[in-house]
């Protein structure tokens, strides 16, 4: 049976970390190691840590790492991986909880599959333990081969993998050898770890067992990037996740994939745009210099023409980013695209999560995990319809 390493970073959780630690300690996969990063909060999160693990019977296989100073939840994850002696490790956050054979079924698909990691599916609730449905089942078969994982993300959008790094088993060597890490300073650090995951894993595997519950709290990181009026932190973080896609895209160039690439990073920017736009937190010197960053379109107008699919759409969209106005126009293809999906006859993307909604309060929460492929962020699957509203008004052919 080989160790696996799960770990737990710990910030301001006070509320929810003995649910999560508790559905971590009693797995029913008895080898584990269990890395805490503590990351400095002001409550009496770790105070609650300590009292469970001195009574608790797993208590001698928990391993406390102390940051010195708070410096987010990227930088606890990259502690992890630094620090894990397992074979294989499992991410959860601390105001979540796993099922108790969460482990062990993730394990037995790796034992069977040997794969670069093992991905299971997810219910969402409601902090009074009310089930508002599943966040995403996964149906998905077995991937194996050169850019099959990210062709999945890119190309395959109503099987999409999920964006989060959390409720995978990974081979702590895949990890380590691609050198894969989160940005230490970015409040969500899931976009850029779960992108070099993507592109470089050779194969992947799913169960449809709900091994993972994600809690639907009001002041967590996922609700505080929800806000419109978002700080100068997260404007920067935007600007420095467009930068990296641009960046990362052109390794990529010659293959297949790359125009779906494009696309993706084109709707993501559009987004970041928008949100750094609105917000009257960010100071106009520096909202300036991040609308720089996130509005310069990834390719130039010379290598649209080489592309062989939505050359149309990958034009005008260059024509907008080039726009003094151009916020103001990614604000009008929203509202058009929210016209158009009320008449259109062809259904927008749903992921796998159509789970039975409890409360209007949950069914709200839910439809805007589905939608943000980027957790924080408002419906991408709007955006996801520019392409769409563009051939109504021209006569470019639909993807």
């Amino acid at each position: 049976m080989d160790l696996i390493t799960l770990s737990m970073p710990v910030y301001n959780v006070e509320k929810y970390v003995e649910r999560a630690l508790l559905s971590a300690l009693n797995q029913t996969y008895k080898n584990i190691e269990f890395i805490i990063v503590d990351d400095r909060g002001s409550d009496n999160s770790m105070e609650i840590v300590r009292r469970i693990i001195s009574g608790h019977p797993r208590g001698k296989q928990v391993r406390i790492i102390e940051h010195e100073r708070n410096i987010g939840l990227g930088a606890g994850r990259n502690t992890a991986i630094e620090n894990a002696e397992g074979k294989y490790l499992f991410f959860m956050d601390s105001d979540d909880k796993i099922s108790p054979d969460c482990i062990d079924k993730l394990y037995a698909k790796m034992q069977e599959e040997n794969v670069d990691f093992v991905e299971g599916s997810c219910q969402m609730l409601l902090q009074s333990g009310e089930i508002i449905g599943d966040l995403f089942i996964y149906t998905c078969p077995n991937l194996k081969g050169h850019l099959e994982v990210a062709r999945q993300f890119f190309e395959k959008r109503n099987q999409s993998l999920h964006i989060a790094l959390w409720n995978r088993l990974y081979q702590l060597s895949f990890l380590r050898n691609n050198r894969i890490l989160c940005n230490s300073n970015h409040l969500n650090e899931d976009i850029i770890f779960s992108f070099q995951v993507f592109f470089n894993a050779f194969s992947c595997s799913f169960i449809p067992d709900i091994t993972y519950f994600y809690y639907d709290t009001p002041d967590s990181i996922m609700k505080k990037m929800q806000s419109k009026n978002i700080p100068s932190r997260l404007g920067l973080q935007y600007a420095e996740i467009s930068s990296f896609y641009r960046k990362y895209a052109q390794k990529y160039r010659n293959e297949n994939i790359y125009e779906s690439i494009l696309y993706y990073i084109t709707n993501h920017e559009c987004f970041y745009a928008i949100r750094i736009n609105d917000s009257i937190a960010i100071p106009k010197s520096e909202k300036k210099k991040f609308l720089k960053t996130t509005t310069k379109f990834p390719v130039n107008f010379k290598e649209i023409a080489k592309l062989k699919k939505k050359k149309l759409f990958f034009y005008i969209m260059w024509l907008i980013f080039k726009m003094p106005f151009n916020v103001s126009l990614f604000k009008l293809i929203l509202w058009l695209s929210d016209k158009k999906e009320k008449r259109m006859i062809c259904p927008t993307r749903q992921d796998s999560a159509t789970s039975q909604n409890n409360s209007e309060t949950g069914r709200k929460s839910i439809e805007t995990l589905q939608n943000n492929n980027v957790p924080g962020q408002t419906n991408i699957n709007k955006l996801e319809e520019i392409e769409r509203c563009i051939p109504e008004r021209t006569s470019m052919e639909r993807h």
